[in-house]
Parts: C-alpha cells; sequence; structure tokens
C-alpha cells in the first residue's frame, strides 16, 4: 500500500487524539466520512496504524520513578532473559542497541526501593547501567 499526504494527515490528528470523533476528522480533512473509514482501514490492515492506546500519567497511578537501564546479555542468556522482561509490567520498552551494552529498558516503579530490587533481579542476565530520570521535557508517543 502506498500512503499519500491525506494518510499521513489522518495518521497526525490520531497521534495527537486517538478519540477524535470520525465525522470531525473527516471534516477537518475536508473528505467524507466514509473515505476516513476506508482510508483508516487500510492504513490499519498495512500496518501502519497498530492500535489505538491510552496516554496515561503514570506518576499520578503512584509510578514515580522512571529510569532507563542498559544491560549487556550474553548471547546464551538472551532468550532466558527475554522471557523475564515479557513478564515484568514496570518495563515500558526495550530496545537492542549498539555500544558496549546489548539491550536498553525504559522502566517505571513506585520507589527507588522498588527499581533496586528490579536491577537485582536483572543482573542475573548481565552487567547493567541506570540513568534515573529527573525530569522528561519532551514525550512523543
Amino acid at each position: 500500500m502506498t500512503i499519500d499526504s491525506i494518510d499521513v494527515q489522518i495518521m497526525n490528528l490520531l497521534k495527537i487524539n486517538a478519540r477524535t470523533p470520525a465525522d470531525q476528522l473527516a471534516a477537518e480533512l475536508g473528505i467524507e466520512a466514509n473515505e476516513l473509514a476506508t482510508r483508516m482501514d487500510n492504513l490499519e490492515k498495512a500496518g501502519y496504524i497498530k492500535g489505538y492506546y491510552t496516554d496515561i500519567d503514570l506518576e499520578k497511578i503512584g509510578y514515580r520513578i522512571k529510569a532507563f537501564i542498559m544491560i549487556s546479555v550474553l548471547p546464551e542468556d538472551q532468550r532466558k532473559c527475554y522471557d523475564f522482561i515479557q513478564k515484568e509490567d514496570s518495563i515500558l520498552e526495550c530496545s537492542h542497541i549498539t555500544g558496549p551494552f546489548s539491550m536498553l529498558l525504559k522502566v517505571v516503579f513506585p520507589s527507588t526501593a522498588d527499581l533496586d530490587t528490579f536491577i537485582g533481579q536483572l543482573q542475573e542476565f548481565g552487567k547493567t547501567e541506570t540513568q534515573v530520570v529527573f525530569s522528561t521535557v519532551l514525550e512523543r508517543h
């Protein structure tokens, strides 16, 4: 599927607010509601739109500590580490990276004590380095 400027505009508007009513989106784009529905369906089927999510204020629900953890995992321990990561709700993101560490985790916890406990568990898979976030200047989704 090839996307055009209207498809890009649809995705940009949905990034801002995925709950914008379809008739409002269609009017803003200058297209009919049925065309919008068809385009959105096509974007979903082609994998451009992977889902619709709620942006929750994690601090307000008790996750006051955000951190980035780099870990160096040996190849033979990767499967076990992946299984551990999949089960941990406090991990928001896990990426393979270049450099002396093999993975980067974005995590949130209610307290530094919870973060410390988690790091101890994670160190079973390799060396870690952690940076705690003081504040976030920009966050895009």
